[in-house]
């Protein structure tokens, strides 16, 4: 509520010309508002960019020694960043943004582990999404930047680099090394990977962070008994939720494998005799038991044109069901681009169709 709006309906509530139910909410709201001012004056709050100093201060909230390292902090989280509005490109580049985002803590000992640990974590999503064609890019700081660009620890830039470039060469990943592009805070990895089309995107990060654990106070007791500052990865596998989806409809073309199609099945009528629509809903309501997005499309239009607006909708499979299939207890069965692939048993059909989906087939 406005400070003028409140004074006005204040004066009118005294004045004793305000309406019963409006002075009755008033006189709540003040109590309310006595009640706040006890609590002191109200706090500043911030749109969050990101979710690093966040798990910074977690790690912080207790004390903690080696044997709680590596301790892994994920968040699939919300951050806001006012992009200008000559930079926004539909879902590539957005002002709220969805994170797929984690921290890890580790000692200089478990660093190699947890590093190739995240590197491979990549290479899985690459080979379920098909993603053939990618490459790492290395990049390390510039002595020239030490201080201005860059945290000015030559010594833990060398280290770092060193350990990070280690990782690579043993785990035979491609990946180039590229001078002055590194965070301010460490040496990072940005991954690449082009679409079908041959469009290249920056899809994901790997970063290593020798600084500004130091400046949160992240400390962990260690086997000496001495207090040691923790080595921090920033790892984010997909980037944001927007422009991972963003790359996967051009990826794709929009023509999505079976298991990641927004419309997976649909059951098409030839006719709609009762009979008919009670057997192809069955088929639906037992794909969707096993959580298969089908839908099914049982009006009285031609077979083409439900055929025709299904494969308009880019639908990956549709059942195609006439008075023989009922009788034979099968579908006829369609795949998007694709045309007839033949009439199976309804059984045999539903099977694959959920085997296909939970391999992530092609």
């Amino acid at each position: 509520m406005e400070t003028k709006e409140f004074e006005s309906i204040e004066a009118a509530v005294k004045a004793g010309v305000a309406p019963q139910p409006v002075a009755a909410a008033f006189n709540e709201l003040s109590a309310l508002r006595a009640e706040l001012k006890k609590l002191g004056e109200p706090e500043s709050y911030y749109l969050k960019a990101m979710n690093c100093p966040h798990h910074h201060r977690i790690f912080a909230a207790e004390p903690h020694s080696y044997r709680d390292l590596p301790l892994r902090l994920a968040e699939y989280g919300t951050c806001y960043r006012y992009e200008q509005s000559g930079e926004l490109f539909g879902l590539m580049r957005v002002r709220s943004l969805n994170m797929n985002d984690a921290h890890i803590y580790c000692t200089e000992e478990q660093f190699a582990d947890e590093f190739r640990a995240v590197n491979d974590m990549y290479l899985k999503y690459f080979k379920i999404f098909g993603l053939e064609k990618y490459q790492m890019r290395f990049s390390t700081h510039a002595a020239e930047g030490l201080g201005k660009k860059y945290v000015n620890e030559p010594e833990l830039w060398k280290k770092t680099e060193d350990m990070v470039r280690k990782v690579l060469i043993e785990s035979g990943i491609n990946y180039v090394e590229v001078a002055n592009e590194a965070a301010f805070y460490g040496p990072k990895i940005d991954v690449q990977v082009w679409s079908a089309i041959g469009r290249e995107f920056t899809i994901a990060t790997n970063q290593v962070d020798f600084a500004v654990p130091a400046k949160f106070g992240l400390t962990y007791r260690d086997k000496d008994n001495s207090n040691k500052t923790p080595l921090c990865i920033h790892r984010a596998p997909l980037g944001t939720h927007e422009r991972f989806i963003g790359f996967l409809i051009e990826h794709y073309a929009g023509n999505f494998p079976l298991w990641l199609a927004p419309d997976q099945v649909r059951v098409i009528t030839i006719g709609d005799d009762e009979p008919l629509l009670n057997y192809a809903k069955q088929i639906v309501a037992e794909l969707r038991a096993h959580e298969v997005r089908a839908d099914g499309d049982y009006g009285s239009e031609p077979m083409k044109a439900k055929i025709a607006e299904a494969e308009k909708l880019r639908v990956h499979m549709m059942l195609v069901i006439g008075g023989r299939d009922m009788e034979a207890g099968a579908v006829s069965i369609r795949l998007h681009g694709k045309g007839n692939v033949g009439a199976k048993p309804k059984a045999e059909a539903v099977a694959e169709i959920l085997q296909s989906i939970k391999e992530r087939r092609s």
